[in-house]
């Protein structure tokens, strides 16, 4: 599906390579950055080396980094990432550049823009696919046109190959999404040299055409999937791919097994050699197993041919799925000959994002708060602070969690004349409050006044 483009390029500093990215300004004479509900972080230029402790080296240790992945020894809040891509308009050309727009600036990467020839020819393609589909009495995908050549043309059999193609999604978004929950057909999206694409959808038939869009550079720094500091990761690799990245011989054709979610490595324009990965699930300490590391310059035909070009991809044993945790990957390797170490963290949130605001009727100030004794109770600040009133009997303690790659909360304890008494000032992704005495207040707000998204809140008698 992919052909290889071997750039061999040098790197600015290689001490940049453990860094993260995800932002950063509009390329000269560029599309517009899309819009979204959170901030995208700009990593520091500068930073030290990647420890067990520090994995981003801004000298923030892990636990009490907003974001531990990505440089930013100011804290300052950038892991706060869009919870969800833009929503489709019907438009399948500007929905196509919003949704893969959407994941490049996840990843710092220069957005794209459409090729209106690219699009024309995929959509000669996707006309033969149609056409040769009714000939042979049901529906079929291929690169090339060799089924019905009577329908074919060489504009359209270009195309095919220059594409990432798939059948069965209800939607142009939905395919673009698929693509980045596979391997093979990932890469060549987030390709930094990626300028422009062509697209067409019918007939529950997806074209993206990058090849001719694609050129030659290195990358601009590590392109790390899943996004790292993410809470919003796809739990699996469903297998609807080929070539298949779980089998023996990805090239071999037959079923392809599903696996947890691919994680993948950008280094594009570098030699990489005898790279060694390891995924931790980071509440219980348990290596995720592997079934395969595949990467640029490895033995296997998919990989001396360009399949992973630049890339070095992580593809979890057959049947395993990422639970409902944090994760850190890491990949040790010889860049340009130099050992080097990557590590960043993603996963799934382990808070309900999709609770609606004011769960428990309104709850915005003191006159409305809701009154509880001992509970645990699943809520969403939103526009406004969520209020509970402590009942008797007894002195209270309240603990708060909350995913802090969608925002920072924190916890405010009042007296029963409303007056403050407490804040608590952890940033790991747990509050604690110790001392609220009975007929006293708790507030659940967002940091800085602003909207921030689910947690549970547990109060209970010290």
């Amino acid at each position: 599906m992919l052909a290889g483009m071997r750039s061999r390029l040098a790197w600015s500093s290689i001490a940049f390579l453990v860094l993260v990215s995800a932002g950063c300004s509009n390329p000269p004479d560029g599309p517009p950055r899309p819009t979204g509900t959170g901030t995208l972080g700009v990593p520091d230029a500068m930073h030290g080396p990647s420890t067990a402790d520090d994995i981003d080296g801004d000298g923030v240790p892990n636990d009490m980094d907003y974001c531990p992945s990505l440089a930013n020894a100011d804290q300052r809040d950038v892991c706060t990432y869009p919870a969800e891509a833009p929503a489709l308009t019907g438009d399948v050309h500007a929905d196509a550049l919003a949704r893969l727009n959407f994941w490049r600036d996840q990843l710092g990467l220069a957005l794209v823009t459409e090729d209106l020839e690219q699009s024309r020819t995929c959509q000669v393609h996707l006309d033969y696919l149609v056409a040769c589909a009714a000939q042979l009495g049901g529906p079929f995908l291929a690169h090339d046109e060799g089924d019905c050549p009577s329908l074919g043309t060489a504009e359209g059999a270009q195309a095919g190959t220059d594409s990432v193609l798939s059948l069965g999604q209800a939607d142009i978004g939905a395919a673009i999404d698929g693509w980045l929950d596979t391997l093979y057909h990932r890469l060549p999206l987030l390709h930094p040299g990626l300028t422009t694409i062509g697209v067409a959808f019918e007939d529950n038939l997806a074209c993206v055409q990058y090849r001719p869009g694609t050129v030659e550079v290195a990358a601009p720094h590590p392109i790390l999937w899943p996004v790292a500091d993410s809470a919003f990761t796809r739990a699996t690799f469903d297998g609807y791919e080929s070539p298949c990245p779980t089998l023996d011989d990805p090239l071999a054709g037959g079923d392809c097994p599903g696996s947890a979610a691919i994680a993948t490595l950008g280094l594009h324009g570098h030699r990489l050699a005898n790279p060694v990965g390891h995924i931790v699930r980071l509440d219980t300490g348990d290596e995720l197993p592997f079934f395969h590391l595949w990467y640029d310059g490895g033995p296997s035909a998919t990989e001396s041919g360009g399949y992973v070009e630049g890339s070095i991809a992580l593809v979890p044993e057959v049947g395993s799925m990422l639970a409902r945790a944090e994760y850190e990957a890491r990949i040790d390797v010889e860049v340009d000959g130099t050992p080097t170490t990557f590590r960043w963290r993603y996963g799934i949130g382990s808070i309900d994002q999709t609770l609606g605001c004011d769960l428990f009727g309104a709850q915005g100030d003191f006159a409305t708060a809701i009154p509880v004794t001992a509970a645990s109770l699943n809520g969403r600040v939103c526009d406004a602070s969520d209020f509970y009133r402590i009942r008797p009997p007894g002195t209270y303690r309240a603990s708060l969690q909350y995913d802090r790659r969608v925002g920072h909360l924190e916890l405010v304890a009042y007296d029963a004349s409303q007056t403050e008494i407490s804040t608590s000032v952890e940033h790991d992704g747990t509050e604690l409050l110790t001392g609220i005495p009975t007929q006293g207040y708790v507030e659940v707000r967002g940091e800085g006044g602003t909207s921030m998204g689910g947690y549970v809140l547990v109060i209970e008698v010290e």
